[in-house]
């Protein structure tokens, strides 16, 4: 068995960059990974390689991709309705996003590492021809269009307090991309997508699975959710390749965001995917980034998820966090809604 996880990273990934004021602070990234260089002695750095214009044509429309680049050129404007600007080679930092999870999707292909990570990918957002929430283009879905040309499933697991619309909407007929996403309710959050009872179109019903949860939910319920539903959801699905985003948003105090959750609560999830991977994929496991506004906080949180992808004991000292009371019983009415209609689960 392969050991180890490759950190694809380079200083041009710090390209994708909006600017001081914006709250996406692309340095997260490399704070992670000094973090990791001061404390962790089996991290492997891989540099960064850009994507192709025939990469990102997997998704994204040609179209959509001229306007962007002519967007780049002038390097002013908004992308889409105001949360994501435009800056002078957004083009070309998007690229090297895109390029950067191809890059770990290669590396674990070619058996040169069990698992890889690319903090700065995540962006789950972008549709195929529209920039929304920070993202400009979906290496994410980019990734998967690459790997169902190889595979029949591939599963796309999203962790990040925002709603990953960009890419459940982009496969939402496919039957061959399994996708489960526990984010913040989209009643009480951007995008405002999201219920539990979009489970995927025409032959894909039944492949995507949502986890709305409401605001103040912590450890408890993010574990209880995922144990109930999304892991055995996942075991049944059975796919051939898995695209983790981990997106740190939902750490109790993000600024952008109103959960609950610990480091803890996350690397547990991270850990038992982990232990899926080898059970039903080879292994075959990328982890992205994706949203987290309190920089510090959430490279902390990257630090200790590619620690765990890396298949080390995890010296956490942090106790998990509980959810009040009448979060619980939302999410009981939750579960019970989800058992009720979901293809998966109603029968």
């Amino acid at each position: 068995m392969l050991e180890g996880a490759a950190f694809v990273y380079d200083d041009s990934v710090l390209k994708y960059d909006f600017g001081s004021d914006h709250p996406f602070k692309v340095w997260r990234v490399r704070l992670a990974k000094d973090l990791l260089s001061k404390s962790f002695q089996d991290l492997h750095v891989v540099p960064a390689s850009p994507a192709s214009r025939t990469d990102t044509e997997l998704f994204h429309t040609p179209e959509y991709l001229d306007l962007v680049r002519k967007f780049s050129i002038t390097g002013t404007g908004l992308l889409d309705g105001g949360d994501t600007p435009a800056f002078p080679g957004c083009y070309e930092a998007s690229l090297n996003v895109v390029g950067a999870t191809l890059d770990a999707v290669d590396l674990v292909l070619e058996g040169k590492y069990a698992h890889s990570a690319n903090f700065a990918g995540g962006l789950h957002h972008a549709g195929k021809g529209n920039a929304s929430g920070f993202c400009i283009l979906n290496d994410c879905a980019v990734a998967i269009a690459r790997l169902r040309k190889a595979f029949r499933k591939v599963a796309y697991i999203d962790l990040d307090a925002h709603h990953g619309d960009g890419v459940m909407y982009g496969f939402y007929s496919d039957p061959g991309v399994i996708d489960i996403d526990v984010h913040q309710d989209g009643k009480t959050l951007f995008p405002g997508t999201g219920s539990h009872l979009e489970a995927g179109s025409g032959e894909a019903c039944g492949t995507k699975l949502n986890l709305p949860i409401p605001p103040g939910s912590a450890d408890d319920v993010l574990l209880d959710l995922f144990n109930e539903f999304a892991l055995p959801f996942l075991e049944e699905a059975m796919p051939e390749f898995m695209i983790m985003q981990c997106g740190a948003d939902g750490l109790r105090g993000d600024p952008l965001a109103g959960l609950s959750f610990t480091q803890y609560g996350y690397v547990k999830v991270i850990e038992a995917v982990h232990e899926i991977s080898h059970r039903i994929c080879m292994g075959r496991l990328v982890i992205v980034g994706g949203g987290g506004y309190d920089p510090e906080a959430t490279a902390e949180c990257w630090a200790s998820e590619y620690i765990a992808i890396s298949g080390s004991a995890q010296r956490c000292r942090l106790i998990p966090s509980t959810s009040p009371p009448s979060v619980l019983k939302r999410v009981g009415s939750l579960k019970a809604e989800i058992r009720e209609s979901h293809p998966s689960f109603s029968g």
